[in-house]
This record gives structure tokens, C-alpha cells and sequence, in this order.
């Protein structure tokens, strides 16, 4: 909620500060004193668009200033980084968290400054940070209650929970659908390379698999070698087992055995010695017997040299290929085989996503169909609650529409969403925004908003010109329309020239325009003055009829007090 509001030299206002709370406030004053300019201000303060000539003259700059309390949600956010982690330069410790301060600097020479909570920010985040809360119905502001999207969630809103439940449940069969369709369309955009990926994986599953890898095949190397050298192997261990043989070192050993035995006694260290000549003459004879074993196992066989030389060689192609070892070969082939099976798969299913999608699309026009219906329910029941509001705010005779059309399905339903009026008996509704004037507009926004005061989500509404057109009892209507708004708990500005609607605000503040004399000449400036009781009743008075003689007070007192009793 706006708590304050302070502008200083914006347009003729010299300086103004508005104390504000919750409730109506009203702005009165002579036209052209500049009460339109705390409108514009803000809607500055929520994105609007700054023009120099907004600065006053002779000053360098304008600055609107203004405090929330609480803050709004969005404020939060805003200081947090994406990691949602304090940001050093937030102000949390010197900034109360239940308020918000934020400022517009307007430059004469262009350029413009933006800060919340003292951190400099963009014109953007000030429309997504405070935009929501504020809601300014001017004849010359851009509305979101014209915005079709807007009206869509607001009818939905309307709708009531069951209705928002359905509409969450169409969103989950759009999405469903959505995710089929991509699939499908990922799977045939692939097709052709998947397929010529397919045919490569296969040539090279097949390529390895026919050589037929085994742990053998590690040895090949170690085997030719065998084959390549079996004559000089064979040859050189027969030798080595004759050397050692009983023929040559083994008849030696004999005599060394036959030496110790001839000995005329034994000692400790010739028993120890013969003991270990007699290893030595066991291991001569198993070694000599193992090579002989050995040099006959040799085998020179040139066919299986040829046929280990011809497997290394197929070995060898592979591990080219896919190694360079023959672990590297077998990983390979496990992973091509892997992803052949993986294509295969989305292959063999393409056929079944069709019918998935054709699924998809039944569910979702299933759901469509579900919140069009509740849609249009909803639809008659917000004309019958609007068009009781604008009777009573003097437009008895127009007809406000809100057109639920087949349109594109999306995530939030296949409807077009449309507000109409026809302002006048016999003429076409049209769209809000130019199916009637200025005044009339504020005051179909103000019977839409009083209908829907318990779904939107604007916690504060500014009515400018609302009053155009209009006096007498249904001015008398649109400030009681306007005080049910600011009871619901809705904070409501409304600038009026009319003091059977001011009669009805919580708080009245009077705009009024001076010319001070100046040793350079007369200078003009307004001034922002909150006015109450015998003031307050003085204002009325003037407004009612120009004057404040005892009969025009007296008048003013009655209509405050009619609106005091209907209150």
C-alpha cells in the first residue's frame, strides 16, 4: 500500500507531500491547478514513460518519491541475485522489510534516474516490481483491464477454484502434448542420419564380431615368435640339458659327491656341505630333464606360423581402427552395440508417437473444452454483476459483453477472451478501449472493478476523470462504488470535480494553483494542502457552487452527511 507520496517540481508543483493510508482520498481543485499531475507521477513511478517537459521550469530536474508499507512482494525478489543469496549491496539492514522506498529522478536534459531502496534500478523494474500493485484508470493511461490476457485471468479468477483447477489441468495436457509433438518431430527430423548411423554401427558390430576376439589373441606376438625360432629354440634348450647332464656337469658332480664320502670323518660343516651337494645334484638332474622336455615340446610348424601371422593381422586392423588395445577393441564394440540398440528402438517406435500425439490431442481438446464451458458460465454471471454497477453509475442503457470465442488452443485454454461495451442503445459493442469516452471508460473500469474487487490483484486503484459526464445522484453512486472499493481493502485515489463523490473519501486534499511576484516577474506554482472539517466543508461548498456563503455550507454539510449515513 502507498504509504507517502512526494513530488518536487514535477510540472507546477513546486513541492507536495501526500500523506496517504488506506481508504479513498480524494483531489480536488480548479481545473488546471494540477491534479492530474499526482496521476502522472504515479504512474511514472510504475514504468510509465518520463518526458522532459514534465520538469519545471527553471528547475534541472523533477523527482517523485514514494514509500509502500508494506512492500510489495516483487521488492524482495528484486534485491535477491539468481541464487537467490543477500546480495551484498542489499539493504536489509537498513531498509525495514515491511517498506519500500523508491524514486524517480526526471532530467531537463534527458536522462533519467531510477532507485529502489536506495540501489539503482531500470523504468523496467519498476513496471515489474510496483506495476502490479498499481492500477491507473485515465483516459489517457494504458489499462490493464483492456489487455485481453488480463481479462482472461480475471474471468478466470471469477470462475471460481474449481474453475482455476481445470485450467491447471488443461495447462499439464497442453504441455503433454506439446512434449509428444517435439518428440515426434525429433525423431523424423533424425530419421536419415539415423539411419545411416545405423548402418555404420552395424558394419562395424559385424566387423569385429568376425574376427571373434579372444583372450589369446592378447599372445599372438608371444606365439609367432615361438614359431618363428623354434629350430634355435629347440636346439638351444637340448643343449643346456645336456650340459647339465650326467654326461657333462652331472659327472662332475658325481665326483664332488664321491670326494665328501671318501672323507675319513665328518664334521658339522661337511655334513652341512654334503647336504647341500646333494640339492645341488637333485636340481642338475630335474633341470636337465625339463629341458629336454622343453626342447621337445618346440614344435616348427609353418602352417600355424602362417595362420598366427594372418590372425595378428586381423587383429592388428582393429586395433587400428578401434584401440589401440584390444580392451579398447572390446569397449568399442560394447558401446557401438549400445546405441545400434538405441536406434533401433526409436526406429521401431516412430510408427507408435503418431498415435501418442493423436492421444495427446484428444486429452487436450477434452480439457479445452472443460474451461471453455466454465468460461462461459462465468461469463454470464460477471455481465449480470457488472451491468447492476453500471446502472448506478449512470449508464443504465449500456451493454458490457465479455465474448468467449473459439480461438488456437494454448496452455491457457482454445478461447478468445474479449471484453465489449456498447455505450449506447442500438450501437455495435466493441472492444473497451474505444467503445466509449474517456469517463465513461473510468467508469466501466470502476463497475469491473468493484465486480471483481475479491480477484484482482492491484492493491492500489487510481481513478482520474471518472466523474466525466456525470453529477447529481450518480455522482452520489460513484463515490459510494468508490468507497465499497477501498473497504474491501483496496487503497483508492480519485481525482473529481464533483463533491457529491469527494464527500464520500476518507481524506480529501485540495490542489490549488498560486502566482507568487517575483523580482523577475510573477512565477506560478501549486500547492497540495490536506483539508478537513469546517475546511473540508468549505472545498464542498465551493465545488457545489462556486461560493462559500452559509447556504452553499450548509448545502456541502448535507452531502457529506448523506454520504456519512450511507457509509
Amino acid at each position: 500500500m502507498l504509504d507517502e507520496l512526494h513530488l518536487r517540481n514535477l510540472g507546477v508543483i513546486e513541492e507536495a507531500t501526500l500523506a496517504l493510508d488506506g481508504g479513498l482520498t480524494v483531489l480536488t481543485g480548479e481545473t488546471g491547478a494540477g491534479k492530474t499531475l499526482v496521476v502522472t507521477a504515479l504512474q511514472l513511478l510504475v514504468g510509465g514513460r518520463a518526458d522532459t517537459s514534465l520538469v519545471r521550469s527553471g528547475a534541472d530536474q523533477a523527482t517523485i518519491e514514494a514509500r509502500w508499507m508494506p512492500a510489495p512482494a516483487g521488492v524482495r525478489a528484486w534485491h535477491e541475485p539468481d541464487d537467490g543469496e543477500p546480495d551484498e549491496a542489499d539493504h536489509a539492514d537498513d531498509q525495514p522489510a515491511d517498506e519500500a522506498v523508491v524514486s524517480r529522478v526526471i532530467r531537463a536534459s534527458g536522462r533519467s534516474r531510477v532507485r529502489i531502496d536506495g540501489e539503482l534500478a531500470t523504468v523496467g523494474s519498476l513496471a515489474d516490481v510496483f506495476g502490479p500493485t498499481v492500477e491507473v484508470h485515465a483516459q489517457d493511461s494504458h489499462r490493464l483491464l483492456l489487455q485481453p490476457t488480463m481479462q482472461r485471468r480475471l474471468l478466470d479468477a471469477w470462475a471460481g477454484p474449481d474453475h482455476l483447477e481445470a485450467v491447471t489441468t488443461h495447462a499439464r495436457a497442453h504441455a503433454e502434448h506439446a512434449a509428444a509433438v517435439r518428440r515426434r518431430e525429433e525423431v523424423a527430423s533424425t530419421a536419415t542420419e539415423r539411419a545411416r548411423e545405423l548402418d555404420r554401427l552395424a558394419f562395424e558390430i559385424a566387423e569385429i564380431d568376425a574376427v571373434g576376439l579372444v583372450d589369446a589373441d592378447a599372445d599372438l606376438r608371444v606365439r609367432i615368435d615361438e614359431l618363428t625360432h623354434a629350430d634355435d629354440l629347440r636346439s638351444g634348450l637340448a643343449a643346456a640339458g645336456r650340459a647339465i647332464g650326467p654326461d657333462a656337469a652331472g659327472e662332475g658332480l658325481g665326483e664332488a659327491v664321491e670326494a665328501l664320502r671318501r672323507l675319513p670323518t665328518t664334521t658339522a660343516a661337511t655334513t652341512e656341505l654334503q647336504g647341500r651337494l646333494d640339492e645341488v645334484v637333485a636340481l642338475a638332474e630335474d633341470l636337465s630333464t625339463d629341458l629336454r622336455v622343453a626342447a621337445e615340446s618346440i614344435d616348427a610348424d609353418p602352417d600355424a606360423l602362417d595362420a598366427a601371422q594372418a590372425r595378428l593381422a586381423r587383429v592388428r586392423s582393429l586395433t587400428r581402427k578401434y584401440g589401440p588395445e584390444l580392451d579398447d577393441v572390446l569397449a568399442f564394440r560394447a558401446s557401438a552395440g549400445e546405441r545400434h540398440a538405441e536406434l533401433a528402438a526409436l526406429s521401431e517406435d516412430a510408427s507408435g508417437l503418431d498415435a501418442a500425439v493423436d492421444r495427446a490431442a484428444e486429452a487436450m481438446v477434452v480439457t479445452a473444452a472443460v474451461v471453455t464451458e466454465g468460461r462461459r458460465r462465468a461469463a454470464s454471471s460477471l455481465v449480470a454483476a457488472v451491468s447492476g454497477h453500471l446502472a448506478e453509475l449512470g449508464l443504465a442503457h449500456a451493454r458490457f459483453e465479455v465474448a468467449v470465442e473459439p480461438g488456437s488452443i494454448t496452455a491457457t485454454g482454445g478461447d478468445d477472451v474479449a471484453w465489449r461495451l456498447a455505450a449506447n442503445p442500438g450501437q455495435e459493442a466493441a472492444d473497451l478501449a474505444t467503445a466509449a469516452s474517456g469517463g465513461e471508460r473510468s467508469r466501466v473500469a470502476l463497475a469491473l472493478e468493484v465486480a471483481l474487487a475479491d480477484v484482482t490483484d492491484a492493491d492500489v486503484l487510481v481513478f482520474d476523470e471518472v466523474d466525466a459526464g456525470i453529477g447529481g445522484s450518480t455522482a452520489m453512486q460513484v463515490g459510494r462504488k468508490l468507497a465499497m472499493l477501498a473497504r474491501s481493502g483496496r487503497q483508492v485515489l480519485c481525482v473529481t470535480h464533483l463533491a457529491q463523490l469527494a464527500a464520500w473519501a476518507d481524506r480529501q486534499y485540495v490542489v490549488d494553483k498560486v502566482v507568487d511576484d517575483g523580482p523577475d516577474g510573477p512565477t506560478t506554482r501549486t500547492t497540495v494542502t490536506p483539508v478537513a472539517d469546517t475546511d473540508r466543508v468549505a472545498e464542498l461548498a465551493r465545488m457545489l457552487g462556486g461560493d462559500t456563503t452559509d447556504a452553499a455550507r450548509a448545502h456541502a454539510a448535507e452531502v457529506l452527511a448523506e454520504a456519512a449515513t450511507a457509509t
